[in-house]
């Protein structure tokens, strides 16, 4: 099938090195799935053909640039075949006038009316999404689609039916009748399922536009069909395979761009480096004059280290890169340029980044960024700041944003997190994030994983990585910007509609990783999994809410509801074991819970209620709430009766006294507490690994983010 479409495509723009299909060839591929399709034939302009079609007819052309067919007049409709040769006529004389030349013309049979739909699919750099939603003139005025990855099986087929707004239609609303549901999930498995159109175009497929669909109680109708093509993907040449030792625990590191005289990230990197124990016997400096650097040895070039280095890390002037680069052939395994000045500078820089691509492969180096800040690998001795914690743990983050892992890495430090690598990745010119990710999945010291991606390099094969992570290793991503390439370079309303945020929604239905809109959030919810990763709760959105009452339980149900969770009533015999215990008297014992909290209170003050509740109805998660300023306000001893507490809760999660539940408390207005007094409340729950939130949304996102996970794995 795709040598026919091939040979049929035509130039889709001058500046466009993608090809368009003709319609009545895609619908001809279409027939061929089994696809229902309008009677038609192809006729020229000059002939009137016998035909055996009922009128009225419609007339559409098809050529090299036709795309939008409205928007140059290229459709005419309510037709008969004595009318053909004047439609076809004024036709070419409109196409003419906007530079266009028709190939042919498509005639076909007038289509009953129904509810009109569009049905398409797009490749992004996620991979290839589908759309379905309201089409004909509403699909760009409602915008009004459920998008979902392929390829699709027919469950998932069944739910993107179900995903617009306007779903609703379907089933016959306000006195209409139900249309043909099988049909549609045949449909949208013809376009996208396993041995569908775009699995048969397999990398060459760019886009394909169904709009409309006409749906009917007795089947579905493509009326009109857009097919685009890209050029095969080149392949690329000789790559080294990446060797993720030589990353995150390199037996020896060397470091160009340090000077003499201090200053600069060269210099900053070998304080870094020393800092977690690298010295003389694993760590070297790449210095053309010195023979050593605030005691570490110096030579002339990687070649004068015997067995060379495993990890060569390049401060040095952004045009003196390459020609480095060029030098360390057969003495380095994986080169890391911190330098900035590349792509991300404009055409120079642009050109300048071709060419350090090219040195890495003419070396058979591996290569990092440029334009990152390095890794920090404690089991390894990696690291690229001051003072960080050497302890380490099973969490990896990738990020294409240097400042952002310096973030995670300081403010994951403060919150418990215990981290196997932290990667910046930068330009990612050579190793992409899906290269580190999958390293990541694949390494058994990992047990949770994050990632900042923005703009689209790097970002094919995220989706299988985050299969193969699924139900086994958490992710959770924060988002910036992934998509935009694709959708502007979108010429159809498949394309146009489904939008960055809808794509990532798809990619979360599919392979149930967590996608977050904030750092905090990234941050909360890797916390979360450290604490849950293997815990058997299920990722039923059932959530119990319980703290002080009044406004915050307001506030809290709200966060929740916003992050999808379900505050579910608690059943009739656990209200009744609260009443017993003294609580419901003019507050909720129903969901949230509302208990006083606070100095005056048992630090084993949530024990009761959890005991009410939980044996019976074992919500998968709790989330618990304090005000801090009630500790100030009411109380004389600060905190202190707070990290009690916390110490409290996380020793009933440790010990099993509730197996099905994860367990996270919010210390509301933590900001009142003096800035010691704070950070043992944050030391303690980092300490007895209890996630601790300073809101409710925080909070309900992390819950959110770790139920995400355990829907994959139930």
């Amino acid at each position: 099938m795709i040598d026919d479409l091939r040979a049929r495509a035509l130039p889709l723009a001058p500046d466009d090195d993608r090809r368009i299909v003709p319609e009545p060839f895609v619908k001809a591929a279409l027939e061929v799935l089994g696809v229902a399709v309008p009677r038609g034939t192809v006729v020229t302009a000059t002939d009137a053909p016998e035909v055996d079609l009922a009128a009225p007819l419609v007339l559409k052309a098809f050529g090299a640039g036709i795309v939008h067919k409205t928007d140059v007049g290229a459709v005419h409709l309510g037709l008969t075949p004595d009318d053909l040769v004047d439609a076809a006529a004024a036709m070419t004389t409109r196409l003419e006038g906007h530079g266009l030349v028709p190939a042919g013309f498509l005639l076909e049979e007038t289509a009953r009316p129904g509810v009109e739909l569009v049905v398409g699919a797009t490749r992004t750099p996620l991979g290839v999404v589908v759309l379905a939603g309201l089409g004909g003139i509403w699909a760009e005025v409602l915008d009004d689609v459920a998008v979902a990855l392929a390829p699709l099986d027919r469950a998932a087929a069944e739910a993107l039916l179900d995903g617009f707004r306007g779903a609703a239609v379907l089933a016959g609303t306000r006195g209409g009748v139900a249309v043909d549901r099988t049909a549609l999930v045949d449909l949208l498995l013809a376009v996208a399922g396993p041995d569908g159109l775009v699995a048969r175009c397999s990398d060459e497929f760019a886009e394909l536009d169904c709009n409309p669909v006409v749906a009917r109680p007795d089947g579905a109708t493509v009326l009109d069909a857009r097919l685009v093509l890209r050029p095969p993907p080149v392949a690329p040449g000789p790559v080294p395979a990446l060797d993720p030792a030589a990353v995150f625990a390199p037996r020896v590191v060397g470091i160009a761009g340090v000077s003499t005289s201090g200053g600069g990230f060269g210099n900053r990197a070998l304080a870094a480096l020393r800092g977690v124990g690298r010295g003389p016997d694993d760590l070297v400096v790449v210095h053309p004059s010195a023979a050593e650097v605030d005691g570490v040895p110096a030579v002339a070039s990687v070649a004068d280290v015997a067995g060379g280095v495993d990890y060569l890390l390049v401060a040095v002037p952004a045009a003196a890169c390459p020609d480095l680069v060029r030098s360390v052939a057969g003495h380095t395994r994986v080169v890391h340029v911190v330098s900035g000045g590349f792509g991300e500078a404009g055409p120079d820089g642009a050109a300048l980044e071709d060419d350090l691509l090219a040195a890495a492969r003419e070396a058979g180096v591996r290569l990092l960024g440029p334009n990152c800040i390095g890794v920090h690998a404690p089991a390894g001795r990696q690291a690229f700041q001051l003072a960080v914690s050497t302890e380490p743990g099973g969490v990896h983050v990738t990020s294409q944003s240097g400042g952002l892992a310096g973030d995670v890495v300081k403010v994951g430090a403060e919150r418990g997190l215990r981290f196997a690598h932290v990667v910046s990745v930068g330009n990612a010119v050579d190793v992409t994030p899906t290269e580190v990710l999958a390293a990541a999945v694949a390494d058994p010291a990992v047990r949770v994983v994050g990632a900042y991606l923005e703009g689209a390099r790097g970002a094919e094969g995220l989706a299988d990585v985050f299969r193969a992570a699924r139900g086994r290793t958490p992710v959770v991503v924060l988002t910036g910007g992934l998509t935009a390439a694709g959708g502007r370079a979108a010429t159809s309303h498949t394309g146009a509609l489904a939008g960055d945020r809808r794509v990532w929604d798809a990619v979360r239905r599919a392979t149930n990783v967590a996608v977050v809109d904030r750092l905090e959030d990234l941050v909360g919810a890797l916390v979360f999994a450290q604490a849950y990763a293997d815990h058997p709760a299920s990722g039923e959105p059932a959530t119990l809410l319980v703290g002080v009452g009044g406004g915050a339980s307001v506030l809290g149900a709200d966060a929740c509801d916003r992050a999808g969770l379900h505050l579910t009533p608690v059943a009739a015999p656990a209200v009744t074991r609260l009443r017993s215990l003294g609580y419901g008297a003019g507050t909720s014992v129903v969901n949230p819970i509302e208990i006083g909290v606070g100095p005056a209170a048992p630090v084993d003050v949530f024990d009761g209620v959890f005991a009410a509740i939980l044996p019976e109805q074992p919500y998968p998660d709790v989330i618990c709430h304090v005000n801090v300023q009630s500790y100030y306000g009411y109380g004389t001893g600060g905190t202190a009766p707070l990290c009690d507490l916390v110490r409290s809760v996380a020793a009933g999660v440790q010990e099993g006294r509730y197996p099905a539940t994860r367990v996270v408390l919010v210390a509301r207005n933590l900001d009142v507490a003096p800035g010691p007094d704070a950070d043992a409340v944050l030391a303690t729950a980092a300490a007895v690994g209890l996630p601790l939130y300073r809101t409710f949304d925080e909070a309900a996102v992390a819950v959110a983010a770790g139920k995400e996970f355990a829907r994959g794995r139930d």
